[in-house]
């Protein structure tokens, strides 16, 4: 995603957050950018969503028609007939990994995207520069471009140019039109996941079926492509890799019987080294089912899920314990260590608002994630991995969150005051509410109530009393309902 479009997502997922107008102040402060760039951003939102997406009020701001922005990003997808500089060297890089290392005639690599020669030179030098990420070489012959380089290397390039992550019922690609994929082979695909799923009891949940659709996917486009593997496919599994397939033969046998159908579909034996491949993205996925949950793990997983819980508790300041909560980070860091070993990486499709929403815990994670990588000779964990690991103690701290004790204070303490906590405790249940004061009490508030951690109140109290405090109406109307969740979620991001 280039950086224009990146700072359109983020100020959109930042005003998902708020419930109420943000002004454009504070928008260029919470973006890093100018006002004069937040006017622009808008605008040109508005412009591609038909108008009306960002609504604005003058001397309030900016607020997003949540509605309208929900119904249109369920709907959007393939609507485009055009392709950017950055999707039109994907899909050109896409179709030289996969006909590697075949030559192509440039021209008819471009010829679909009406470009002149210093356009396509300039897409050669990036793509090249993409390339070396992987270790990849682009050579131009004459006339024709080609990617030389390792098999593996090959597969995982492709991988992360297949702009999969963004569907989340793998079902949908039967009729995902934009990905431009062949149907039969995305039928035979689905009908493998299936069975595989049948063979083990067990559900492979997204993103790693997506993941698994992708590598036999990537498989059966190559072998179409160059009809027969690179010679270093062909060579025997090393006795380590080896040993590794026989360390769960459930599912060796299963990644071994899935190879096969692939085999029987393209009319092509291959090599030994597609089941240990298969085999790996297996064990790199959880899985949901009565046998899912692993209770036994290796001294790694043992020792790395400790350190995450005891950093994380500390970082977070907030007890992290219970075998249930070991079992479930435990269950997730087996496959995970698993995947940065043999450099398969899981797309996160809710990274961006993972980082937006929990900003405090992701950057935690990443600490923690960065000193382990070190402590246990890891490769880097990536940050779409270190996102899935931040839901992990988002959801520890939501399930665990006390709730926020919270005193009533109106100018006698009765009448509409009891119609006040009755709107408040239907709608907040997160909100115990301690009593119901008059504003007279006010100077023996903390004698009486210690540990109160709000006082919602209709008159103005927050320089006599040092509490958090949100001044509202006695109708308790929508306008006070927003405030009081973003006092809230402030309060909660305080402890």
């Amino acid at each position: 995603m280039g950086t224009k479009n990146n700072r359109e997502q983020r100020l959109l997922l930042l005003l998902t957050k708020r419930h109420d107008y943000v002004t454009s102040d504070e928008l260029s402060e919470l973006l890093g950018t100018s006002q004069k760039t937040i006017y622009r951003l808008i605008k040109k939102i508005n412009q591609e969503h038909g108008g009306g997406l960002i609504q604005s009020e003058k001397g309030r701001g900016y607020k997003l028609n949540y509605e309208k922005y929900i119904s249109q990003t369920a709907t959007r997808g393939g609507q485009r007939s055009q392709y950017s500089p950055q999707e039109r060297r994907n899909r050109v890089m896409e179709e030289l990994l996969l006909s590697s290392p075949k030559a192509k005639n440039v021209y008819a690599l471009f010829e679909e995207y009406y470009v002149g020669e210093s356009v396509i030179f300039n897409d050669e030098q990036l793509i090249a520069d993409a390339l070396q990420r992987y270790e990849l070489k682009l050579q131009r012959k004459q006339r024709t471009l080609a990617v030389s380089g390792k098999e593996v290397n090959i597969r995982r390039a492709i991988a992360d140019l297949i702009q999969l992550h963004n569907i989340i019922e793998i079902e949908e690609l039967k009729n995902h039109s934009e990905l431009n994929f062949n149907t039969y082979d995305v039928l035979f695909i689905l009908d493998q996941l299936k069975l595989i799923e049948k063979q083990l009891s067990m559900t492979i949940p997204y993103p790693y079926n997506v993941n698994i659709f992708s590598h036999l996917y990537i498989l059966i486009s190559r072998l179409r492509k160059v009809q027969h593997l690179p010679e270093e496919e062909l060579n025997p599994l090393s006795s380590k890799e080896q040993a590794g397939l026989e360390q769960d033969l459930r599912l060796y046998e299963v990644a071994e019987a899935a190879i096969k159908n692939v085999e029987n579909y393209l009319h092509s034996l291959l090599p030994e080294s597609e089941v240990y491949y298969l085999y790996q993205y297996l064990t790199s996925s959880r899985m949901q089912g009565s046998l899912s949950k692993v209770t036994k793990f290796s001294t790694k997983v043992v020792e790395i899920t400790n350190t995450y819980l005891k950093e994380m508790s500390q970082r977070l300041n907030i007890p992290i314990k219970g075998d249930s909560i070991f079992l479930d980070l435990g269950n997730h860091i087996k496959p995970m260590i698993n995947r940065l070993e043999h450099g398969i990486h899981v797309k996160n499709s809710l990274l961006d608002q993972i980082k937006m929403t929990y900003d405090t815990i992701f950057t935690d994670v990443t600490e923690v994630s960065k000193a382990i990588s070190q402590r246990f000779d890891l490769p880097s964990i990536n940050e779409d991995e270190n996102g899935f690991i931040t839901l992990y103690f988002a959801r520890i701290i939501e399930t665990n969150q006390l709730p926020i004790r919270t005193v009533i204070m109106c100018t006698t303490g009765v009448g509409t005051s009891e119609l006040l906590r009755v709107k408040i405790e239907k709608k907040f249940p997160e909100l115990e509410i301690v009593d119901v004061v008059a504003s007279r009490d006010a100077q023996r508030f903390t004698e009486k109530y210690p540990g109160v951690d709000l006082i919602l109140t209709t008159i103005n109290v927050s320089d006599t009393i040092p509490i958090n405090s949100l001044l509202v109406s006695a109708m308790f109307t929508a306008d006070d309902q927003n405030r009081l969740q973003q006092k809230i979620e402030a309060i909660y991001d305080e402890r």
